[in-house]
């Protein structure tokens, strides 16, 4: 978080009764208030430096200008590197106007998919705008939270990430969902960002002729 020029760090309350959890490193104390007037170096390290010849060109794959500030680039390349697990996701966009919802991520474990699944996004007809499924798997023996993403023709090609499957629970109560992919990457760009999706929350309004359910 980013605050009058300062970056402020903190984990949520009861973090460490997680049995899964593990202090981030820099960040060993769940108690303390972590501040800094630059970018901790467990985020800065994830954003290409300026120095680099193809930092212009890395941005635009991101699809950013080239200005664009540091929490801008993590969000879109969700702080992905090769010596680590970490995955960063931004907090969702809110438009109140629209009374909508929706989540940048991106799709996870396509590589564990059919071989007609991955054909599928290494030909290039799985487009930008397509529409998608997304699936509850409560038998997944590995997450009973599980969410596969499926084509509108059914192929599975991977899942919602595990971080916001619980912001897909919740909100997929009530409303409109709707998952769209946001890009297809070249495999060159590394399978974190192969394919990116919008999953998208609206609210129902009643219509006062019939009483019918229509999306505001």
């Amino acid at each position: 978080m980013e605050h009058h020029g300062t970056y402020t760090f903190r984990y949520f309350p009861g973090v460490e009764n997680n049995p899964n959890f593990r202090p981030i490193p820099g960040f060993r104390d769940v108690s303390r208030t972590y501040e800094s007037t630059v970018l901790f170096p467990f985020f800065s390290g994830r954003i290409m430096s300026h120095r680099r010849p193809d930092r212009v060109e890395w941005l635009q794959k991101l699809g950013l200008p080239a200005d664009a500030a540091p929490f801008e680039i993590l969000a879109r390349s969700f702080g992905k590197r090769v010596a680590d697990t970490y995955e960063m996701f931004a907090e969702p966009e809110v438009d109140l106007a629209e009374d909508s919802l929706r989540f940048l991520v991106p799709v996870h474990g396509l590589k564990y998919q059919s071989a007609a699944a991955q054909e599928l996004v290494d030909s290039g007809r799985l487009k930008e705008g397509a529409g998608l499924r997304v699936v509850a798997e409560p038998d997944n023996v590995a997450d009973p939270r599980a969410q596969a993403i499926q084509t509108e023709t059914g192929e599975r090609i991977g899942y919602v990430p595990a971080p916001v499957l619980d912001y897909v629970k919740l909100l997929n109560q009530s409303g409109l969902f709707d998952a769209v992919v946001a890009a297809v990457n070249p495999s060159s760009d590394g399978l974190h960002l192969r394919v990116l999706m919008w999953l998208e929350w609206r609210t129902l309004q009643l219509d006062p002729q019939n009483s019918a359910q229509l999306p505001v």
